[in-house]
Order: C-alpha cells, then sequence, then structure tokens
C-alpha cells in the first residue's frame, strides 16, 4: 500500500510539472487555439440562444443576461480547475505524510530545495521569458513585450505591498483585540493576517487560473501574470522580514532586566544594535527567490536576455539558450513541490491548546473573506488613476490578496518568543476555508476583471 501511494504522490507531481520550453511554442499555440475555439463557441451558443428566444433588439437584457450567464459559469470553472488542481497535489502530499512516506526530514530537504533552488528557478525564467515559435505549423509568432515595458506597466506593484501589509496590521490588530488573543499570540495574531503566501500559492493560481481563463479576456494571452508577480516580490519580503521580526520579537524585548535596558541605551550600543538588526533584516529579506527575482530583473535589461532566450527570430537557438532551458525545467518542478511541502505541512493537525478556536476562526475570516473584500474595493479606486488597463497586472494585485498566512511566518513566531503551535495551528484552520474562499475569490476576480464597469477596456 505504502509503494502504491508513493508512486501515486508522484504520479501527481509530475503531471502538473509544464512542457519543455522549447516545446512551449506548441503548447501555448494549442492553447490560444482552443482558447480562440472556445471563445467562438461562446458567440455562437450565444447567439443560438439569442435564436431560440427570439430575442429582438427590444429584448436587449435578455440577451445580456445569457451571456453574463454563460460568463459565470466560465469562470466558475476555471476557479474550480485553479484550486482543484492545487488541492490534489496538496492531498498527495498529505497522505504522503500520513503515511511515512515524507517523513519531517524529508520535508525539511525538500523545502530547502524548493526555497533555494525550484522557486528562484521559476521566477529567474518567467521573468527573462521569451515565447519561442520553432513550431512550423505557426504562421505568427506573438512579440515579446521589452522588458522595460513590462516594469513600467507594473510600477504600481512595488509600493502596493505597503497596502496590503499595512491593511492587514490593522485587521490583525482589530482581531486580537476583539477576540481577546491570549498574550503569547497577540502579536502572532496580526502578523498571520498581515503577511500571506505570496509566491508558492500564488504561483500556482495564477498560473492555473492564467490558463484556463484566457479565453475571458484577450490580454491574459499577451502576458503571463507571472512576469508581473516579481515586481510585487521586490518589496514584500521586506516588509515581511522587517516588521514580522519586529513585532514578533517584541516579547522578547519587553521581557529583559532593566539592568540591560539601562545599559543598552548607550549610543555605541544602539548603533550596534541597529547595525545588526538591519544585517539580520536584509538575510532574512533577500533570500533566494527575492535575489533571483532581482538578478532576473537586472538581466532582464541587458543583452544578456538575448544569449539566453531567442529574441530575434525565435528560433530557440540563442547561444545559451540550453542553460535557460535547463533552469525553465527546474522552475517547472516548483508548484508541485510546493504543494506537496503544503500538504505534508498540514497532515500534523491542529493544536487548540496553544490557539483558542475563537482566534483561529477570526484569523480566517479576517484573512480569507475581509482582506480581499478591502483589497477589491482598493483596486477599484487604483484602476481609476493608473493608466494601466492589463488584465494580468490587476489578478496580480488581486490574488495575492486572497492566500493564507505564508509558512514562514511560524518561523518568524518562534524565533522571535511566539508560539510556534500556535501559528501552525491558525494555518491549519485557513487552509481548512482555502477550498471555499479561495474559489470563490478567484470567481469574482476574473468576473470583475472581465467586467467593463470594473476594468474598462
Amino acid at each position: 500500500m505504502r509503494h502504491v501511494l508513493g508512486v501515486w504522490v508522484l504520479l501527481c507531481a509530475c503531471a502538473a510539472i509544464k512542457t519543455h520550453p522549447e516545446q512551449g511554442a506548441t503548447a501555448y499555440a494549442t492553447t490560444a487555439a482552443e482558447g480562440e475555439a472556445r471563445e467562438e463557441s461562446f458567440n455562437a451558443t450565444v447567439m443560438k440562444a439569442v435564436r431560440l428566444g427570439k430575442i429582438g433588439s427590444a429584448n436587449h437584457e435578455q440577451t445580456t443576461s445569457a451571456k453574463a450567464w454563460l460568463i459565470s459559469n466560465a469562470v466558475l470553472t476555471a476557479a474550480f480547475r485553479a484550486v482543484g488542481v492545487s488541492l490534489t497535489v496538496v492531498a498527495a502530499g498529505f497522505a504522503g505524510a500520513r503515511f511515512g512516506i515524507i517523513p519531517p526530514a524529508a520535508q525539511k530537504s525538500l523545502a530547502d530545495i524548493s526555497m533555494k533552488i525550484l522557486i528562484p528557478a521559476l521566477l529567474f525564467t518567467r521573468i527573462i521569458y521569451c515565447e519561442q515559435c520553432n513550431d512550423q505549423h505557426s504562421q505568427e509568432c506573438p512579440v515579446c513585450s521589452p522588458f522595460a515595458e513590462i516594469l513600467r506597466s507594473s510600477w504600481i506593484l512595488i509600493p502596493l505591498p505597503f497596502i496590503v501589509v499595512g491593511l492587514g496590521l490593522i485587521l490583525g490588530k482589530l482581531t486580537a483585540l476583539l477576540t481577546g488573543a491570549p498574550p503569547s499570540f497577540a502579536t502572532g495574531t496580526i502578523c498571520a493576517v498581515a503577511f500571506g503566501n505570496s509566491t508558492g500559492l500564488p504561483i500556482v493560481l495564477l498560473t492555473v487560473i492564467s490558463q484556463s481563463a484566457a479565453f475571458l479576456a484577450p490580454s491574459t494571452k499577451k502576458l503571463d501574470p507571472l512576469q508581473h508577480l516579481p515586481v510585487y516580490l521586490m518589496l514584500n519580503p521586506l516588509l515581511q522580514w522587517s516588521i514580522g521580526s519586529w513585532l514578533l520579537s517584541e516579547k522578547a524585548e519587553s521581557d529583559k532586566d532593566p539592568e540591560e535596558v539601562s545599559l543598552g541605551s548607550e549610543r555605541k550600543h544602539y548603533t550596534a544594535v541597529l547595525l545588526a538588526k538591519l544585517r539580520l533584516v536584509m538575510e532574512k529579506a533577500l533570500v533566494p527567490p527575492v535575489l533571483a527575482a532581482l538578478l532576473g530583473l537586472l538581466i532582464g535589461f541587458t543583452p544578456v536576455r538575448g544569449w539566453l532566450v531567442d529574441l530575434r527570430d525565435h528560433k530557440s537557438d540563442a547561444p545559451i539558450q540550453w542553460i535557460y532551458a535547463g533552469i525553465y525545467k527546474l522552475g517547472d518542478a516548483a508548484v508541485p513541490v510546493n504543494l506537496l511541502l503544503l500538504g505534508s505541512s498540514l497532515a500534523k493537525g491542529a493544536d487548540f491548546k496553544a490557539l483558542p478556536p475563537r482566534v483561529g476562526l477570526a484569523i480566517a475570516l479576517s484573512k480569507l473573506i475581509l482582506m480581499p473584500a478591502l483589497v477589491v474595493c482598493i483596486v477599484y479606486g487604483l484602476i481609476r488613476i493608473v493608466p494601466t488597463k492589463d488584465f494580468s497586472l490587476w489578478l496580480v494585485a488581486l490574488v495575492v490578496s486572497c492566500t493564507p498566512t505564508a509558512n514562514n511566518v511560524s518561523v518568524m513566531a518562534q524565533s522571535g518568543g511566539q508560539s510556534k503551535e500556535g501559528m501552525a495551528t491558525a494555518i491549519f484552520i485557513q487552509y481548512l476555508f482555502v477550498p471555499i474562499c479561495v474559489t470563490f475569490w478567484l470567481a469574482c476576480f476574473i468576473q470583475l476583471l472581465s467586467s467593463e464597469w470594473f476594468l474598462p477596456a
């Protein structure tokens, strides 16, 4: 039984890995063709409904209603697909941990591999990605957007982490006060709401949702949302590791002896402490995924990008494209490995002695319901201010708001004297509601971004 389950785990992981980049042109062309076919089929279905219902100009509202109903079904299907793909691999990781196939030692090794190799490879290759059209049946090949244009169109994602994290800090503080969070988890409650998963889960959701919903918004065919996500990640990890570490170490700082505090008032001591804290923040913030994203951004502005990917005729014959192809393959493994790790971590269950259920449920409500709702309102206002109307850009801005607490927040909680078990329980409770809440919000996001009143053309 254990061996059979192990094979199933590997199959689930491999099934989530996409094709080789050199085969990407064929896969992309097929996806685009299918999207256009679905769009034509969609329009034909609407016209059929018009004819069968004898809808004329006087009954235009019925036509609009029928079209909206069909779009809603397509949106819901895309959302279910995104969450369903994720949950399938998560279930494999959960079962693997429960049956001992993925023991704690293996989980730690996989986490290191994912954090230091796979996710950096994924972000790096997607930033400098350029579609290759080496399929002999391809008549046209989409022109790669200049890298400066991508960054220029995504500039709003640079300050967005300040808005999302600031909003989360306020919601977290209110949650802790209203629920009477225990002193050992007061600041932990704030951090659980403020710092969401901005790397692993958004990568999965953006990848699947962009493939499933491409026919709803033609702009998603032109630009991969994963090219926008690294722009958001430029500052988000810095805020997470700086503000999060400071909040979670507040308890430890308040427990020092008065003598230590008086000695610490000396100017040299403060300078040394400040430099030490700054060094720690930089070490924690400049993690491999962030460094890989920054490296990709740097290379994107230089001719080196043309050495790694063929920007001239898109024939996959750049001088060292074989290096890029190998790194791309490593990046493909990031999504399934991350989901396996998530499932294995959830297999530990919850500890309600460390965190009262009322606090855990309130955290889930604030993080999975209130936070996305407020960010939707903020994005609606930003769309009216910022000239960019790119579907994939605003999809990134919305998706990063609906994810549960980041797993590395539990590491910060442990190092800062807060309850690691309480944070793990808070994350566990959130993931019980993720299938419903995230599916709901993904459907809402696609529906909103496909609506003229929310995102004008």
